[in-house]
């Protein structure tokens, strides 16, 4: 008996010891938050990768996305859980006239007022990952995320889709993965959101979704994963152009006239151009929405700050500006940027894994996303954020 008794506790000293040698490792929580730019709240019925998802988890039927829905405020507002009004990032092309500064093509993440998401993480001392996401590029008062990919609208989704891939196979994983993938917004403005091409590229980005699906199985992940799928806006179909810069007298002066779609800031320098640029919009009043910096509703305020311009135009659903100082080109037959009240511009959020629920829920806002991201990573939400977490 004591013999046995001395092999078993001669197994269990080796066996604590190859323990203490080889810890396990620890995986980290991860949540991944993947944009899908451009789909529209009904256009994911019956496509596998979406419903995937939504069997195993949680569906917000309808997301609002803010004013204006344009990629870069909206993708703002769920990174940083603000409104454009806090954030400041109040359109796609616009001015900051205290500095003069345009803002740029590089979409720098200085551009925020507020903090992203990988931000905050980062300060918590955890890592994040993201690639292409409009407003990533360069640091944000210093902080980059750990691995990052900068802003492109040239990378296409599925060297996109790879690199989370990637992510996902890192022995030091991050905490956090954001990614932007654009095809379904391309096709939904080149084609129309009712076009089989539009319908193509959402199949497309749900075989993006499976695909990456699958790779979380691969890496035995399943426990510790949490997978967030949304959209910044719909999208609604074109059926005029209006030519709103023409109407402009530029004699003598130039006010810079900044348009993204349905929407459009004109600044003036002086009281002068200010009655010249009011009396050349009162025209266009039965053409499109018109308002004075001070007058506009709070259904389309982007706040009262130097980035918002001296006048809002905004076309009425279906409409479009024509862009100012370019050439012709091909007519779009799809748009966003119209009022989020507006039926076509919600989008998608479906969540599935580690700490999702599985219910639904009828209609949330974009700006309710990072805080239930920060939740599901233990971080608690910023007293500045205007969303709520989800669940």
């Amino acid at each position: 008996m004591k013999e046995i008794k001395r092999i078993l506790f001669a197994l269990l000293f080796f066996v604590l010891l190859f323990c203490s040698a080889n810890p396990p490792r620890l995986i980290p929580k991860v949540v991944l938050l993947l944009s899908f730019d451009g789909i529209r709240w009904d256009s994911i019925k019956d496509v596998k990768g979406f419903s995937l998802v939504e069997k195993e988890g949680f569906k917000v039927e309808k997301m609002r996305s803010v004013f204006p829905s344009l990629t870069f405020p909206a993708h703002a507002s769920i990174a940083t859980g603000t409104f454009p009004k806090n954030h400041g990032v109040v359109s796609s092309v616009f001015l900051e006239k205290n500095s003069k500064r345009r803002f740029s093509d590089e979409k720098e993440a200085e551009w925020l007022l507020t903090p992203p998401l990988w931000v905050l993480i980062e300060k918590k001392g955890l890592k994040s990952a993201v690639c292409a996401w409009p407003l990533s590029s360069g640091s944000w008062k210093g902080i980059y995320p750990t691995y990052y990919k900068p802003y492109s609208d040239e990378l296409t989704d599925r060297e996109i889709e790879e690199w989370v891939i990637t992510c996902l196979k890192m022995r030091d994983k991050p905490n956090l993965i954001m990614a932007w993938f654009h095809g379904a917004d391309y096709a939904g403005h080149k084609y129309g959101p009712k076009s089989p091409e539009y319908m193509e590229a959402v199949e497309r980005s749900g075989k993006i979704i499976e695909r990456i699906l699958k790779a979380i199985k691969i890496e035995k992940m399943e426990n510790r994963t949490a997978l967030l799928i949304a959209s910044d806006h719909g999208m609604s179909e074109v059926k005029k152009e209006i030519d709103l810069a023409s109407r402009i007298p530029k004699k003598s002066f130039f006010p810079y006239i900044a348009i993204s779609g349905p929407v459009a800031n004109i600044y003036v320098e002086n009281p002068r151009q200010y009655n010249i640029v009011k009396e050349s919009l009162k025209p266009l009043k039965n053409a499109c929405l018109v308002f004075e910096k001070q007058e506009v509703p709070q259904e389309f305020t982007t706040g009262d700050t130097s980035r918002s311009g001296d006048f809002l135009a905004i076309c009425n659903p279906g409409d479009v500006f024509l862009p100012f100082r370019s050439p012709k080109k091909e007519v779009l037959k799809g748009m966003h940027g119209y009022s989020p009240s507006n039926l076509n511009m919600c989008g998608i959020f479906l969540a599935c894994g580690d700490g999702v629920p599985k219910s639904k829920k009828e209609e949330a806002c974009i700006v309710d996303i990072c805080p239930t991201v920060l939740k599901m990573l233990g971080i608690s939400e910023n007293e500045n954020i205007d969303g709520k977490a989800l669940f």
